[in-house]
């Protein structure tokens, strides 16, 4: 009726199961293949999984898992027909070459970070380092991993009496610019515990800018870029992904990802704060 206001939206309860990922104000849905996707052998080599906003598709596919030591994971952006209409970029574990000099000529004597994971652009006809996931060499850094035995004991702690149930944690990424040490992005993981004899449950991956002063801004493409990390790690492309990912020397060794043994989460360069779940509920409904 014309002159009538808008209807109002109608109270619902909504609890969303499926694989999703928001990037800026866009969020995707994972595309479920339909038959002859599954069955078409010529894509077996080349496995991939696509997320769909309704406007954008992204496509996340490596590009051959008979060889996954010498080939990378790219993304690219997708038309309605599934073609690829532009390539964002590739991630990749870090080589020799990648790493500082010192490390690679008197590394029983290097302290301080290498890199461990890189994000490439295309530039042209080739691909162009970008991002780098990068970790902690220190003296001495694991000698007290035999503390790790007493973790049952500092679970059980949290669980029943200091009530700190959730651990957020923070890992940065940094410039292709091996000699700056200031993050322009952190990715935050946060996890909650069900019982301190099982594994931790992780509820949330978050992509953000870095608070730090003369960080470079990150446009859509560098989130798009990014958020391969997750999608990797997430769980929700084993199917697809399940053989270069897994295979010694394939991908997933070169995405570090927090364990909760703080010796080891230091190496890669990941810091971890403990909340009860009333903090932990503050923040998520913050962001």
């Amino acid at each position: 009726m014309k002159g009538s206001q808008p209807e109002a939206a109608k109270d619902a309860v909504e609890f969303l199961m499926e694989p999703n990922i928001i990037i800026g104000k866009e969020k995707y849905f994972k595309e479920v293949k339909q038959c002859g996707e599954w069955l078409d052998c010529s894509k077996l080599c080349c496995p991939y999984v696509r997320f769909n906003s309704g406007k954008k598709k992204l496509q996340t596919k490596h590009n051959c898992c008979c060889l996954p030591c010498f080939f990378d994971f790219e993304l690219a952006e997708t038309d309605e027909k599934n073609n690829v209409k532009d390539t964002i970029g590739r991630i990749k574990p870090a080589g020799i070459c990648d790493q500082p000099l010192m490390l690679i000529f008197c590394p029983c004597f290097y302290v301080g970070q290498r890199v461990t994971t890189k994000f490439a652009v295309q530039k042209g006809n080739d691909f162009q380092d970008k991002f780098h996931l990068r970790g902690n060499i220190e003296m001495c850094q694991y000698l007290w991993l035999c503390l790790a035995v007493c973790m049952p004991c500092v679970r059980t702690y949290r669980f029943c009496c200091s009530g700190d149930t959730y651990s957020t944690y923070e890992q940065n990424v940094y410039s292709a610019d091996i000699e700056n040490t200031n993050p322009v992005a952190k990715i935050k993981y946060t996890d909650r515990m069900i019982c301190p004899c099982v594994p931790d449950e992780r509820v949330a991956i978050k992509i953000e800018q870095a608070e730090e002063k003369g960080a470079s801004k990150l446009d859509e493409k560098d989130l798009m870029l990014l958020s391969m990390f997750p999608t990797l790690i997430s769980g929700y492309t084993k199917m697809e992904f399940c053989f270069p990912l897994s295979v010694p020397g394939g991908l997933m060794s070169a995405l570090p990802t927090p364990t909760g043994i703080s010796q080891i989460d230091g190496a890669n360069d990941i810091t971890c704060e403990a909340m009860d779940p009333s903090e932990a509920l503050k923040e998520r409904t913050m962001n």
